[in-house]
């Protein structure tokens, strides 16, 4: 897992270790690869694994696992500041081929089914393998992801929003 890496200069500021800028905003937390890369051994990765900053094709030999980088934003009670997850979303051999082959000729917005593959340390059940649709956006943005729906306290928190503090907290936690 990766994340903006902030230090906490004073209320709602974060100076970020990377840039060395302070900023307003929260932090973003995010994955550098999705779990199913993380598992594998590092000859693994090197023979049948190709990842970049927004893709992944893993080539099993029995099938062939597709991943595509993500978006999933919590909304907080403040409507200007929302915590951003970072996730990889493992989708279809034909919405990776469609997606991929628009990736900066992006047109229109395009749905997308997916599977979270990540697994988001801030609640106590698995996000991994949560459905989710990958909703794909203009001008080079990452595609944002809606949760199905689901008694899972990820997809509460998306439909309800959480706590400024608590968004905070989650930061803090990382930090």
């Amino acid at each position: 897992m990766f994340w903006n890496k902030f230090k906490k200069k004073k209320e709602n500021q974060f100076k970020c270790s990377t840039c060395g800028k302070v900023h307003e905003e929260l932090a973003s937390i995010g994955f550098k690869t999705p779990f199913h890369y993380d598992i594998l051994s590092d000859k693994e990765k090197s023979e049948i694994a190709e990842i970049s900053d927004d893709f992944c094709v893993i080539n099993h030999p029995d099938q062939t696992d597709r991943f595509i980088r993500t978006v999933l934003n919590l909304k907080t009670e403040n409507p200007s500041e929302e915590l951003i997850y970072g996730v990889w979303v493992s989708v279809s051999e034909k919405s990776f081929n469609e997606y991929k082959s628009n990736y900066n000729t992006q047109t229109e917005e395009k749905i997308y089914f997916g599977i979270i593959c990540n697994e988001i340390s801030d609640y106590e059940e698995s996000t991994i393998g949560l459905h989710v649709n990958v909703i794909t956006r203009l001008d080079d943005l990452r595609p944002e992801i809606t949760p199905h729906k689901s008694n899972h306290k990820l997809v509460t928190d998306w439909e309800n929003g959480i706590t400024l503090h608590e968004a905070y907290s989650r930061i803090e936690k990382i930090l």
